[in-house]
């Protein structure tokens, strides 16, 4: 007993080295486009759940899950937070929470698969050290929340079936539930789960067992349901038909856009197949990628070997879990051609899933010959990784590896960099400081996230920054979405750029005084 709560104290430390961090970097992240929006939806939720307000039933985005954003309102007004820089700070701060613990949920759950400490911790790493994934933990309450709440489902869905009480299926139903209420392909994994509890109830032959796994199957469903309605308002006045036409259009969401993919500005409806494959292979650390596709060959290798063993209540059969919940969505995505865009946010939630994979080929290496070449190379691709996110920081959404080029400019001129535009914070911030008074008339490409970014600004800063046209303007900024040339202007006041490749400049617009002025 005392070895098992050791083995977890690897991963617990891992956690509160990162939670040091989170204390010391969050405040360092801008505003996204969506994050008003984000509000929004837990905002009008709220006003429906205690006064039943029904602007939430007109509202544009009524279609996109509460389940996080509510809680997120509901501490807003806990807390007495009226400000938007500390409001937005706060909800910063909860989403990164709520993403380390999923990372805590990966250690578990790699743990209780491999039994090793080692393959466990690497996993936990490789969790942070996603680049991509770790700045959008702090300003994506859409992607990240679902993200962790899947894993961390995942992960308790390991104990529950090990444990195999009815009261633990129970929690599993909550979590299946909640994890639905943030993002309704949570339904995914809710089928999936439903699948294994369904064949463990066929394959019973006791009578008392069969019946003790029949209630824990109607305890799952009833809890995932009730827990569904719940966190989600807009399900209150008919949960089925509402649950029905956010799963319709949130599976084949329109937007009437365009993303950079290759050097070509493809429309939104129509991406090619391999969208998502280019993007998830060219944004993740090789390492990484290669460990999980390994384990993916493996677990199929070992399926079609044993494939019996992988249908009873087995670690194999987790394996074979995990590997569906990577896979499945993906595979979804090609064959309907479902939309998505922003590099591969929207999938985000196959990484854990993927990290898990990559923990099983370390597992069937580690106690090997080969240990210690393991253990450098991951070390290695750490160090890399660690450099890139350090030397960038709060860049870290604009990371591609060595499998695309970094010379200059070639990332903007083919790919979406800061498309949310988190980096205007720091724009901002440079003019506030470059003219200490008076008004700082701003001219941009897109309004929206420059905007956003000025209200986490101090009060004194962002009331000094007036929108307004070229003609009038005393800078011009962009973060070059949808225009990756550069302007005409050569009077540069201000950059940032990421692997040689500029994510966001400012330039002068004022007349320069004449010689001798």
């Amino acid at each position: 007993m005392e070895n098992k709560y050791l083995s977890y104290l690897p991963g617990i430390g891992l956690f509160i080295i990162a939670l040091v961090v989170t204390f010391v970097t969050y405040k360092d992240y801008g505003m996204t486009w969506d994050e008003l929006d984000q509000r929004q939806t837990g905002l009008l939720s709220f006003k429906y759940a205690t006064s039943g307000d029904p602007e939430l039933y007109s509202y544009a985005y009524r279609w996109y899950g509460a389940g996080f954003e509510l809680p997120l309102y509901c501490f807003e007004k806990w807390f007495h937070l009226t400000d938007y820089r500390d409001i937005f700070f706060m909800r910063h701060l909860v989403t990164h929470l709520l993403f380390l613990v999923s990372a805590l949920a990966v250690y578990v759950l790699s743990l209780k698969l491999s039994k090793n400490v080692i393959v466990a911790s690497v996993c936990f790493i490789m969790m942070l050290f996603a680049p991509r994934i770790y700045a959008h933990s702090f300003f994506n309450t859409k992607d990240i929340p679902f993200l962790a709440l899947f894993i961390i489902t995942l992960a308790f869905s390991k104990i529950a079936f090990d444990k195999n009480k009815p009261a633990w299926y129970a929690v599993l139903g909550i979590l299946a539930g909640y994890t639905t209420s943030i993002r309704v392909m949570g339904i995914m994994l809710v089928g999936l789960l439903l699948g294994l509890l369904l064949i463990d109830w066929l394959k019973e032959s006791d009578k008392e067992a069969k019946k003790k796994s029949l209630i824990s199957l109607g305890l799952y469903v009833i809890c995932f349901a009730v827990t569904l309605i719940g966190a989600w308002p807009f399900l209150w006045r008919a949960p089925v038909a509402n649950f029905l036409e956010s799963y319709s259009v949130m599976s084949h969401y329109k937007w009437d856009g365009s993303v950079l993919i290759r050097g070509i500005y493809e429309h939104t409806t129509e991406l090619p197949w391999d969208y998502f494959p280019t993007w998830f292979v060219i944004t993740t650390p090789i390492l990484w990628t290669a460990l999980g596709v390994t384990g993916f060959a493996l677990i199929i290798r070992d399926f079609v070997k044993r494939a019996k063993v992988y249908f009873t209540n087995s670690p194999e059969r987790h394996n074979m879990l995990t590997l569906l919940c990577f896979f499945i969505p993906i595979f979804a995505v090609v064959k309907l051609n479902a939309v998505i865009y922003d590099d591969w946010r929207h999938l985000y939630f196959v990484y854990p899933p993927f990290v898990i994979l990559a923990g099983y080929t370390i597992s069937q290496i580690i106690n090997g010959k080969f240990k210690w070449v393991v253990v450098s190379v991951c070390a290695l691709q750490l160090g890399i990784v660690a450099f890139f996110m350090v030397k960038n920081h709060p860049f870290q959404e604009v990371y591609f590896n060595e499998l695309t080029s970094h010379e200059d400019q070639y990332l903007r001129e083919n790919y979406e960099l800061d498309y949310w535009g988190a980096s205007f914070k720091q724009g901002l911030e440079f003019l506030a400081k470059k003219q200490p008074t008076d008004t700082i008339r701003l001219a941009c490409n897109y309004d929206d996230p420059v905007r956003h970014n000025t209200k986490i600004l101090p009060i004194k800063d962002r009331e000094r920054f007036v929108f307004t046209d070229f003609q009038h303007a005393d800078y011009f900024i962009t973060n070059f979405r949808g225009h990756k040339e550069d302007y005409p202007s050569k009077d540069v006041a201000y950059e940032i750029s990421v692997l040689n490749s500029c994510i966001m400049r400012i330039y002068n617009l004022k007349p320069k005084p004449a010689a001798g002025k």
